[in-house]
């Protein structure tokens, strides 16, 4: 009856949401990407991803009908033509399919007694999804809000646009693996997690990184994805300073220089207190042109950002509220 547990058949269950622009398709191409190369994308999104046809090799199914029965006959189809992973972009328009289904009765009339018999239809649409025999990631918008509670530095009103919960059925979440939310700044924060390694970690513009360490999840031992090279799981260190990098744009040849001069080829070589100077060499060298005064800069950098992530909040985060209140009309004509 019983038999050893085992993650050799495992497939991900990735739910990616966020408001507009936060990067939902490009983020989900760039993830299954580096999974696998036969990649289904069920469109509900009027040709959204087929923007990125020529960045990422994919075939896609824009569906024109959100009712729930015609993304589960997309699922099936995928599942019989060989592809091993599955996009959903997105999961909301089927929700918005139910609402109409549940709402409208013969007469014209709203009535949610409708539910009773669209309940079976979402179950159903969810059990093929979680059932499914290829990796699957879906998108979902977010309600856009504004959070009007941040302020500047002159204590002006700063309205920041964030998203909310996912337009889709309360809860969808826990039908998920793992749970993410996408900010305008395209940074992941996963919510939700069956993958200890990844519960309340952040990704700046998630791809091959993040890809990897749901492969090192599905299996105990090393694999190897068509002829491609075993790779190694990526050492948070490494990791750390690639995401800040890639927010400054600093250059990586300056940072291997930097790290030859250590002695060492990557930052997972390193204490964390030199990770830590490498970092700060980092923003000081983007902010060198932005704030006329070294010392200032340096103050800058110790109260925007390391100050506040000694009082808990996310490096990356930081670095990057830090950079725009240096960018702000007021820094500047202060510069000027």
């Amino acid at each position: 009856m019983f038999k050893p547990a085992t993650k050799s058949n495992l497939k991900i269950r990735l739910a990616l949401s966020g408001s507009a622009g936060s990067g939902k398709t490009y983020s989900s191409l760039a993830i299954a990407s580096n999974i696998s190369q036969k990649i289904a994308v069920i469109d509900t999104e009027r040709g959204s991803a087929s923007r990125y046809a020529d960045l990422f090799q994919f075939d896609v199914c824009e569906l024109d009908s959100h009712h729930p029965a015609k993304y589960i006959e997309a699922i099936i189809a995928a599942e019989a033509n060989g592809y091993e992973v599955i996009i959903i972009d997105s999961l909301s328009h089927a929700w918005y399919a139910e609402l109409e289904l549940a709402g409208t009765n013969r007469g014209g009339g709203t009535s949610f007694d409708g539910w009773k018999n669209v309940r079976p239809l979402e179950r159903k649409l969810l059990d093929a999804i979680v059932s499914s025999r290829c990796h699957i990631i879906v998108t979902m918008r977010s309600k856009t809000e504004w959070d009007t509670t941040q302020r500047d530095s002159n204590g002006k009103m700063k309205p920041t646009k964030i998203g909310t919960a996912p337009i889709q059925t309360s809860g969808i979440e826990y039908e998920f693996d793992i749970a993410g939310e996408l900010s305008a700044e395209h940074i992941l924060y996963i919510s939700k997690s069956r993958c200890p390694e990844l519960q309340d970690t952040s990704w700046l513009k998630p791809g091959v990184e993040l890809a990897q360490a749901l492969k090192n999840w599905m299996s105990t031992a090393p694999i190897r994805l068509s002829s491609a090279p075993i790779v190694a799981a990526v050492h948070p260190q490494d990791l750390r300073v690639k995401q800040i990098r890639t927010l400054l744009d600093y250059p990586v040849d300056l940072v291997k220089e930097w790290l030859q001069f250590q002695d060492v080829k990557t930052p997972s070589q390193l204490e964390v207190t030199k990770v830590d100077e490498l970092v700060k060499v980092m923003c000081l060298a983007w902010a060198s042109d932005k704030i006329d005064h070294p010392n200032h800069a340096q103050n800058s950098y110790a109260k925007h950002v390391v100050d506040a992530v000694v009082k808990g909040g996310e490096e990356v985060v930081t670095i990057q509220n830090w950079m725009q209140h240096i960018q702000s009309p007021h820094q500047a004509s202060v510069k000027a």
